[in-house]
Formats: C-alpha cells, structure tokens, sequence
C-alpha cells in the first residue's frame, strides 16, 4: 500500500510539474559581440547591424559568417534603414529580398515589423511578409513601441502568426513600461510570447525573471567599442545575467521544473 500511495504522489507531482524554457537574446552587431555572447551563454542571437541606428539589417557576409561559427539559434533584424516603420513600395520590395536572403543563408527566426501612418498595422503588407517567412520563426520588432491601441494591436499580431513580440512597453526602458509588459503577457496567455527589451542589464534582469517572463532581449552594452564606434556587448554583463536567471532556478539553456506539489 505505501510503494501504491508513494507511486499516486509521484504521479502527482508530475502532473503539477511546470516546465518553462528561459531564453536570454544577445543583440549581436559584431564579430567580438558574437564571440562575448557564445562564451557568456546566450541562447539565441539577434543579428544585426549599425546599434548606432538602433540596428538594421546586417550584411550577407556577416550573417553568412553567424550561422557558420555557431548553432546557437539566430534570429535576423529586417530594417533596411534607421528612422520610422513606414515603408515605401520600393522598401518593401527591399525587406522582401532581405528576407529571402536570411532565409536562403539559414537563419533560424526573422526579426521585422511596419506602420502604416496612423500607427496602426501595415496589415496587408506584414500577411505576405509572414507568408514570404515560413516557416522561419517570427518576432515582431519594436516597432510595437510605436504603435497605436497596443493591446489592441498585440491581438492582431497573433493572427498574423508571429511567435513573439519584442518592446519596451511603449516606453524609453522596459522597466519605465514593466505596467504595460505585464498587462500584455495577461493577454498573450499561451498565444505569444512578450519579449521585453530595452535597457535590461545584468542589475535589473531579476526583474523580468520575477514577473514571470520567459525571454528577454538585451545588447549588453559595455564600455568597448569596434573601431566604427560600435557597442560591443560585455562578456562579464552577460554572465551575469546568464548566473541571475540560474539562482532562480532558471537554465538560460535548458529547463526550469517548478513543482507545486507540497
């Protein structure tokens, strides 16, 4: 009866078992950030280029060079130019061909979005670039902190079947806009996943562990520079972050088993 009773409990215990994966995303501008995000434990790379511009769409070449030096997942940046999301025809037709190129290179995910000028939805155009995509893995990019009726919005961009949505909340950080974060992973449910980003550091990563976050994306700024003048992001700073998320309980890498069962 007791090895029956002991049996009943484990079977128990698993089925009160959750099980989330936590991802820590490096924005990677450089062959130093790559390298400093490999060896600090990143498990999934955003590609791209020019942080100065808040990145664009990296070069063939340094894509190329990505997806042969790792198989840490990489996800691309599609922004042709720095400024706002509102494409013209001859940008769009743009955006396509960079999508096909980080398609035909072996991207993992694309990284992409666009307004019309209202801030709403450039529906239309994002259904053939979902289309154009599959069955790559999709984020929408933070154009969502520009964009109008968030929650609103967040709805139509399930439908449109993208994966993810990285932003800040609306906001200069992710901690000023945490209120609307949090309001929209209520939202999302199971649906989508709400990826904050925006001033996350190794000092407030905990943060977003604690709020129930399962991926956050951050460039690890630190003081070093390439010779254009471009962030490179900080080994130590993404250890840090990598370590903050194991005291949890969480594996940037692998697994957290969260038991319930008393």
């Amino acid at each position: 009866m007791k090895v029956e009773k002991n049996q009943k409990n484990a079977k128990l215990t698993f089925l009160k078992t959750k099980i989330f994966f936590m991802i820590i995303e490096i924005c990677c501008t450089s062959k130093t950030s790559l390298s400093n995000a490999i060896n600090g434990g990143a498990s999934r790379l955003e590609i791209c280029e020019n942080l100065l511009e808040d990145g664009l769409t990296p070069s063939s070449k340094f894509l190329k060079d990505v997806i042969d030096q790792t198989t840490i997942p990489a996800h691309v940046l599609i922004r042709p130019r720095s400024g706002n999301f509102f494409y013209s025809k001859q940008e769009v037709k743009k955006i396509e061909d960079q999508i096909e190129m980080a398609k035909s290179l072996g991207a993992h995910g694309i990284v992409m979005g666009a307004l019309n000028q209202d801030y709403s939805l450039a529906l239309s155009t994002l259904k053939n670039w979902v289309k154009m995509a599959h069955p790559l893995d999709l984020t929408f990019h933070r154009a969502f902190d520009r964009i109008c009726q968030p929650r609103e919005s967040l709805k139509r961009i399930i439908d449109l079947g993208f994966d993810r949505v990285l932003t800040s909340g609306q906001q200069s950080t992710a901690i000023e806009g945490l209120d609307l974060l949090v309001d929209l992973q209520k939202i999302a449910k199971e649906q989508i996943v709400i990826m904050p980003g925006g001033g996350i550091n190794n000092q407030n990563c905990e943060l977003f562990f604690k709020a129930g976050f399962h991926e956050i994306h951050l460039s690890a700024k630190g003081r070093r520079k390439t010779e254009d003048g471009e962030p490179i992001s900080d080994l130590k700073m993404i250890k840090k972050v990598v370590t903050s998320a194991s005291k949890l309980g969480l594996n940037a890498k692998g697994l957290l088993i969260d038991s319930f069962s008393n």
